[in-house]
């Protein structure tokens, strides 16, 4: 089913970017522009959302990469995958990109990213990815104050892992809300007919 894009995927580096301010577009419940900005720490308006992107690694071997938050206001320590917040212009997909950059160090093309939801909560619009990496042994580089370590856990151990007071969660919610379909995404994924890079 999803055989034809992990023939595309392959993982590289480039350089990051550092930001100064964090601005979000505001976004209407649709996902749609309102024409203003949101800074992050500062109050949202009724009726107004920005975006915030999970990113589920997925490596050949059915692993889910899995990284430690640092001391953070919100679930301080707590394991989750690669998640982070959509900045000022750009779109989701491009955010999904950029987070398991800075957050991991790995490099995910386009064609790697396959969009599994997309859940309304409070003042987030929550869009959740699967990364196919053509990697069994990922080079993941953890980024100073947001991960401060990581693990590959076999796709059913993971499943068992997240349901512990260790894993936030939030996180955990959307995944459990989207089980079946992670389950045929990445259970029915045939590795074996993956073309080289």
């Amino acid at each position: 089913m999803f055989d034809g894009i992990l023939s595309l995927c392959h993982v590289k580096g480039t350089e990051m970017n550092d930001r100064k301010q964090e601005r979000w577009d505001a976004l209407d419940s649709q996902g749609r522009l309102l024409g203003f900005d949101l800074i992050r720490g500062q109050s949202i308006p009724p009726g107004v959302f920005h975006a915030i992107v999970e990113v589920y690694t997925v490596t050949p071997k059915r692993e889910i990469l899995v990284t430690r938050r640092g001391n953070k206001t919100l679930w301080p320590f707590c394991w989750e995958v690669t998640t982070g917040a959509v900045i000022k212009g750009e779109r989701p997909e491009a955010g999904a990109r950029r987070e398991l950059w800075e957050e991991t160090g790995l490099r995910a093309e386009r064609t790697c990213l396959v969009h599994v939801y997309r859940i309304l909560d409070r003042h987030e619009i929550y869009f959740g990815y699967v990364f196919f990496a053509n990697l069994d042994d990922l080079p993941v580089r953890l980024q100073a104050g947001e991960t401060t370590d990581y693990r590959l856990l076999p796709y059913l151990a993971f499943k068992q892992f997240l349901r512990t007071d260790q894993f936030a969660a939030p996180l955990r919610d959307r995944f459990l809300a989207n089980e079946g379909l992670f389950d045929r995404m990445i259970l029915a994924t045939n590795w074996d007919k993956m073309g080289s890079d």
